[in-house]
């Protein structure tokens, strides 16, 4: 029987895994806290490797004998050594799909509490005071512009949310061309004018090198004043300090965060409790069905793989 082994996760048992995998494969957990560092001596006897959020280095993949697949329990992959899984003839895969919904929806809900100034009416009626004035001015949707960074599925979920509530709607994406939005209601632009436009920008881009503090100082300083950042993509996205800098600098007003560079920040960090900001831990993926969606989809990928199928959604490029 083959050996599956679960570098780390938060679920309450395995028996979404056990139930695909059971007839085919052992499955056990190295550890059940999120992000938990593993010895690579553990999983030289993998016959494939489900991951959650352990950072797999370069030992770690090296450390794989005989794997078939490294499946992660969700979109991003930058956890993983992809030039080491090359090298390993390893296919690292992922699930690209399971929280779209969830996650769009999340990014919506972010704008709305800022467009309302929910946060801040929220913090007056808690401090005993009740005060109208403490979020003004407020504007009409139908008069403000949302600016999508990113224009994949998750992106586009967003656009068709934000332009049904009434809100204009204009997206940047490298990768994409104004004949592929024909049909959409976001008008595609470069990254600067969407910054130069934009009341709300939300960001909805992978981590890649790239991509990496896209949002630094310089792109602060273009969005305008009254301008808002979303954020429920990738932390390292977003230069936290440029923020923290733009927003005491008044460049702009505030901003709602799913995610961070360090997660969690740390419990000083400037801004877990700041006024203008609200933030969530990480759960913008999140819902019931959501959660058994990716663990089902990537233990069916690694069932896939052991019995020598074509393995889906693969990341990398593993050598022939």
């Amino acid at each position: 029987m083959a050996r599956v082994v679960i570098t780390d996760h938060d679920f309450d048992d395995l028996s979404v895994e056990r139930a695909v995998l059971e007839e085919l494969a052992e499955v056990v957990a190295l550890s059940d806290r999120p992000g938990a560092e593993v010895d690579p001596a553990a999983l030289a006897d993998a016959d494939a490797v489900l991951n959650l959020r352990t950072d797999l280095g370069a030992s770690h993949v090296e450390a794989l004998e005989e794997c078939a697949v490294i499946a992660r329990y969700g979109i991003g992959v930058d956890n993983v050594d992809l030039a080491a899984a090359n090298d390993a003839r390893i296919p690292v895969t992922n699930v690209p799909d399971y929280c779209q919904e969830e996650v769009a929806t999340h990014a919506v809900s972010l704008l709305l509490a800022l467009a309302r100034g929910v946060d801040r009416y929220d913090r007056s009626v808690g401090d005993g005071a009740w005060d109208r004035e403490v979020a003004t001015p407020l504007h009409r949707l139908s008069t403000q512009t949302v600016g999508v960074v990113g224009y994949g599925a998750i992106g586009r979920a967003v656009g068709e949310r934000a332009a049904a509530l009434g809100l204009d709607v204009v997206a940047s994406d490298p990768f994409l061309s104004p004949d592929d939005l024909a049909d959409d209601p976001a008008t595609l632009c470069s990254f600067e004018e969407l910054l130069d436009r934009a009341d709300y920008v939300t960001v909805h881009s992978p981590l890649t090198p790239e991509t990496e503090g896209l949002f630094d100082d310089e792109a602060f300083r273009r969005m305008r004043e009254s301008a808002y950042l979303v954020n429920v993509a990738r932390g390292p996205i977003v230069d936290d300090d440029a923020l923290e800098r733009a927003l005491d600098a008044g460049e702009i007003r505030g901003a709602g965060l799913d995610v961070f560079p360090a997660e969690p920040p740390s419990t000083d960090h400037p801004l877990r409790d700041r006024e203008g900001v609200i933030t969530t831990p990480h759960v913008a993926w999140y819902s019931e069905e959501a959660n058994e969606e990716r663990r089902r989809t990537a233990a069916e990928i690694v069932k896939t793989a052991l019995e020598g199928g074509l393995v889906r959604n693969v990341q990398n490029e593993p050598s022939a």
